[in-house]
C-alpha cells in the first residue's frame, strides 16, 4: 500500500471511530476524531502529490497547501474552519462547550465530505498531471 493510501485508510478508520463514539454519546471524542479523520485526509492528497509530512494539525494550513496543487480544494475551506478547533476545543472540561448529538453529527458529516472530496481527486488519474502553481 503507498503511502497515501495508508493515510486515507487511517482517516476512514478514525471517521469509523467517531461514529462509533458518536453512538456511544462520547460526542466530545467524536468531534476530535473528526477532526483527525480530515486532517488525515488532507495529508494523504499532500502525499499523493509527494509532499513531505507536514508536522502541524491546523486544517486551514492543510487545506491551502493542498491548494497549491488543486483549486478545488477551495471548496472545502468551510469545512476545515468548522472542524479545525476540534482537534484541542472539547478536550478539556468547560462551563460552556460541551457538544451534543447534532454537533457530532454535523461533525461526522463534514469530516466524511474532507474524505469522499480526498479520495475523488487521488482516485482520478487526471489529478496526478494537473499542477497549479
Amino acid at each position: 500500500m503507498r503511502e497515501h493510501e495508508q493515510w486515507i485508510t487511517k482517516a476512514q478508520e478514525d471517521l469509523k471511530d467517531a461514529r462509533t463514539l458518536c453512538r456511544s454519546k462520547s460526542f466530545s471524542s467524536t468531534m476530535y476524531f473528526c477532526q483527525q479523520a480530515a486532517e488525515k485526509a488532507l495529508k494523504s492528497y499532500l502525499f499523493f502529490k509527494k509532499q513531505e509530512l507536514q508536522k502541524i494539525h491546523d486544517l486551514i494550513k492543510l487545506c491551502a497547501l493542498c491548494k497549491n496543487f488543486d483549486h478545488d480544494f477551495q471548496k472545502l475551506t468551510d469545512v476545515c474552519e468548522l472542524l479545525n478547533p476540534f482537534a484541542t476545543k472539547f478536550r478539556y472540561p468547560s462551563e460552556f462547550d460541551f457538544p451534543d448529538l447534532n454537533d457530532a453529527k454535523l461533525a461526522i458529516k463534514q469530516a466524511e465530505s474532507v474524505i469522499k472530496f480526498v479520495v475523488k481527486k487521488i482516485s482520478d488519474p487526471m489529478v496526478a498531471q494537473m499542477e497549479f502553481r
